[in-house]
Formats: C-alpha cells, structure tokens, sequence
C-alpha cells in the first residue's frame, strides 16, 4: 500500500471529520500544536514523512491518527495533561502508528478489509473516544465481519508497539520519557475510551492500562528523569483551551486550580483575559491584557487577543498594528500574516488584495492563503478571478471533483476570451492530473 493511497485515504476522512467535529483554529493553538508534533516528527523513525494536527472540541481525552499522517486531538486531552512532556507522549504515540503503518499492516491482515470498511472502523474509533460512546460501538460493529480474521493481539501489539517507538521518539525530542507511565496512570481513571471498564472484550483494541503503565515505567527505567519544567507556552495553550471550550464557571474553576501557582499568574490572567472577551467585559479584558503585554511585549499570545478585542469593539486599524506586531514577532507565520490580511481587508481591501497575493507567492501550496485570497477578489466583485482561487484550494485540498466545479462555474461567468481560456486550460490540467498554475493579476 502506497503512501500516496494512504494519505488519500487521510485526506478523505478529514473531509467527514470537518463536516462531523467542530475543530478549534485559534492560530496560537494550532500553531503550538503544528510546531510541538513537528518536533517529534522529526525525532520519529520517519522524519522525512509530512504530518498535520488538528484540534477537537470534545472534552473527552483522546487523541488518534489515520493514514497519511492526520492527528487528532480533542480539547478534554490538551486539559488533561499536567505538562508538555505529557502532552509529547500522546502525539509521539499517534506519530508512531503513522510511521509504523499500523492501518496499512492490518488490511495486509485481512483479506476482505477495503478502504469503506476501514474509513467506517476509524470513524467508530473516533466517536469512542470522543462522545458518542455507543455510536463508536455501532460504527465499529460495521466492520466487524472484516476484521474477524485479524488477530486481536495484532491489533494489541501495535498499540504496545507505538508506546515502545513513541517513548523512544519523545526522549529523542528533548521530552522526558516518564511522563507517559504517569499520563497512562491519569487516564486508567479519566478516560472511558482507555480504561478496561465498559468495553466489550472483542473491541478492546488497546493493551489492558495497568500493563501499558509497566510497560512504559519499564522502558522509562534506562534514561533520566529530570524534573518536568512548566513551560510557559503550554500554560497559555491550556488558558486558551479552557477559556474557549469550558462553561464560564468550569473554566474560571479550572484556570485557578490547576494554573494560579504557575509563572506568577500569568497564564492564569491571560485565561481571565479571555473570558473577559467571551462575556464582553472589554474593560476588564483590556486591563488585563494591557498589563500582560507591559510585562512581557513579545508574547505573540498576548498580542492576538487584544487584536481580538480591538476587533470586538470596532478599532480595526488598532486590530491591524497588534496583528502586524504579532507577526513580526513570529516572521515564518503564515497563519499571522494571513490574520492581519484578512481583518485588513474589512477596511483596506485593495491594499489587503495586494498584501495577500504576495503572500501567495511566497508560500503557493497553502490552500488557505488561496481562500483568503479568494474573499479578497470577492470583495471586488471579480468573481472570475474568485473562483479560479477557490478551485486552486480545493485542488491542494484534494478534492478535484470541487475545483473542477468552481472552474466551471468561472468559465461561464468569464466575460474575455483570455479568461474563458484561462479556465479552459486549468479544467484540462486537473483532468489529466497537470495542473496549470493559476494566473492572477
């Protein structure tokens, strides 16, 4: 099994998740996410292979990977883990079924297995550990009959086998190796989808917890265990997390138990600025953040949220400057450049249009920069040209069937030969597999 089918396959259940989940994009999460898993990719036994993280909004503690190198992770885990080490141990182990080619091995064990059965048994994997608990049941039952001749210790030997080469990654990256035994520990209890409790025998695809625990304190044994530090970014990635998904009680609660004793307070206030935002207390927020960036002027954090509320109450032109600070700060961020170009565009769009075709041209395989610049020529009414940016993010995004469409859909709007041509020559180049770049003005 190729790796291009596999990550095909990825791509295809990425689709039914973004129209399933609700997914987190706020750019600091995202971005930590991105940079934590690209550090342990690179300390992975397959650095060379391309991964993409993404956040849930579930409460429950899971995370999971399909083919081609999609990880998940929900909300309940980012909450649930006492540190970033923690944090490294679950991502390393999901990096390790990718590079290990743990779903690719299984279908290799089953004669009858085929790409519509095993999306239907990663999907049911997703809902157990998200929150349909008896939905995951019912959609693993489906695949069931399939996965009859595979042996179940197969299935349980993988899942050993990433927490042996995802231990062994983690401590590679920098990460101390014991805090896997003591985040499998927390979730024997906090998690339904780990634990041995409520789980038919036949689908308990994961070793029982207390031997995974022995396991990793036994492989954990050889290296060194320093103390675990708090880092900083980690704390504000939590604040962030509990400040957008828990109630405004829970996450008050939450925000003084677990991080009032951390760096004098500070992800604690950043989480209370928050807050401030979602209840519309922009006085309080902006005290808080005010006071936040005095301190400590080169946290990108900081900077986006009193964007966010420069935004919320109409001070765009503020909103642009905290963006633009922001993203000189964090030079390689496409996310932040693109950040400031669209809140630009509410109130410059042609110097947002211009903006944001340079960003095009610097980074051309980014399909989001392609949507963005999609709104920009909308915001023109040069629809043509609209469609054409919209088909080329659905091409990167590869879905051929929709780029195809927009294609079209421009084609017969286009008023000039040149652009009917244009249209033309990019419809024939995605059918037969050539794309032509697209020309923009």
């Amino acid at each position: 099994m190729s790796r291009a089918k596999q990550y095909r396959a990825g791509q295809k259940f990425l689709a039914q998740a973004r129209a399933t989940w609700r997914f987190l994009h706020d750019p600091e999460i995202t971005t930590f996410m991105g940079h934590l898993g690209d550090r342990l990719v690179a300390a992975s036994p397959s650095p060379q292979l391309r991964f993409r993280f993404f956040v849930i909004k579930n409460p429950v503690v899971n995370a999971f990977s399909v083919p081609g190198g999609f990880v998940f992770v929900n909300t309940g885990l980012i909450l649930a883990a006492q540190n970033e080490d923690e944090m490294a141990a679950v991502l390393s182990h999901e990096i390790s079924h990718v590079t290990q080619r743990h779903i690719a091995r299984l279908m290799a064990l089953s004669n009858h297995l085929s790409w519509a059965e095993l999306l239907g048994l990663l999907a049911g994997a997703a809902l157990l550990g998200a929150s349909q608990y008896n939905g995951g049941i019912a959609a693993l039952s489906i695949s069931s009959a399939s996965l009859a001749n595979i042996e179940l210790e197969h299935r349980r030997g993988y899942e050993s086998e990433a927490d042996h080469i995802g231990l062994r990654t983690m401590t590679r990256a920098g990460f101390n190796p014991h805090a896997m035994a003591a985040f499998f520990m927390r979730l024997k209890t906090a998690n339904q989808f780990m634990s041995d409790s409520g789980i038919p025998e036949s689908w308990r695809t994961h070793p029982a917890t207390d031997i995974r625990i022995s396991e990793a304190e036994n492989l954990a044994a050889r290296y060194p265990n320093p103390p675990i530090p708090d880092r900083p970014a980690f704390d504000r990635l939590q604040a962030a997390v509990a400040a957008d998904t828990l109630t405004p009680r829970a996450a008050r609660t939450w925000l003084v138990s677990n991080l009032g004793a951390r760096h004098d307070g500070q992800a604690l206030h950043f989480g209370l600025a928050l807050l401030a935002l979602r209840a519309g207390h922009w006085d309080r927020a902006h005290t808080i953040l005010s006071a936040l960036l005095a301190q400590h002027p080169t946290v990108v954090a900081y900077h986006l949220a009193a964007a966010r509320l420069a935004l919320r109450t109409g001070a765009a032109e503020t909103a642009v400057r905290q963006l633009r600070q922001a993203a000189r700060l964090r030079p390689g961020s496409v996310r932040l450049a693109a950040s400031a170009d669209e809140t630009l565009l509410e109130i410059h769009p042609r110097a947002a249009l211009k903006s944001i075709e340079r960003l095009v041209r610097r980074h051309p395989r980014l399909s989001s920069t392609y949507r963005l610049l999609a709104r920009a020529f909308a915001y023109r009414e040069d629809y043509v040209h609209a469609h054409e940016a919209l088909a080329e993010a659905e091409y990167l995004d590869g879905n051929r069937r929709a780029a195809l469409r927009d294609l079209h859909f421009a084609a017969a709007i286009a008023r000039t030969p040149g652009a009917k041509a244009r249209a033309a020559a990019q419809i024939a180049g995605i059918k037969n597999h050539v794309p032509v770049p697209p020309a923009f003005p």
